[in-house]
């Protein structure tokens, strides 16, 4: 049997709950494209543009594990665990001067550990589950769990135009 004679045969129907953690999953796949490119970078580096200093790459992996914590996690009843810099990372946060910001290992492993803690939640969740509230207090997204998983998704995606940007004032390639 041929592979592609491989993908044509039936398979189950995967659940809501299994799609959105797959689109979530897809979405991390391609930040951590735009991570890679930068890996040898400056990850601390403030551009500034027009007069608006841009997050550095630090700060989008330390609110992308934060807001995946927060979202993923916490608003579907999952294994949410407080860490102690988050809340400098989140909505309107600045960061913590260099003195004070945990080191890039100890970032880029909650951002890994997170994603896959919410990639073994979130399939689980059932349809009575995904028609729950938001408890988020972000009533912008929408007023139920589904909504809170599905802006998680678009909000990584934006970051990931974010990251682009980054790429191209640091000169590198990114197609």
């Amino acid at each position: 049997m041929s592979e592609s004679d491989h993908d044509l045969r039936p398979m189950s129907t995967p659940t809501e709950a299994q799609v959105l953690a797959h689109m979530m999953d897809r979405t991390r796949q391609y930040t951590l494209q735009y991570f890679n490119v930068l890996k040898d970078q400056d990850l601390h580096h403030q551009f500034v543009c027009e007069g608006k200093t841009l997050n550095t790459a630090y700060w989008l992996m330390a609110h992308l594990a934060t807001t995946q914590n927060g979202l993923l996690l916490r608003c579907t009843g999952g294994p949410f665990e407080k860490f102690s810099w988050a809340k400098h990372y989140t909505v309107g946060g600045a960061g913590l001067p260099a003195e004070e910001r945990p080191p890039f290992a100890e970032i880029l492993a909650m951002f890994h550990e997170v994603h896959a803690r919410s990639m073994a939640h979130l399939p689980t969740l059932t349809p009575e589950l995904l028609e729950g509230p938001n408890i988020s207090g972000m009533t912008a997204f929408g007023t139920t769990t589904r909504d809170v998983i599905t802006h998680a998704i678009r909000h990584e995606g934006s970051h990931i135009g974010h990251l682009g940007w980054l790429c191209k004032l640091y000169g590198l390639k990114t197609m």
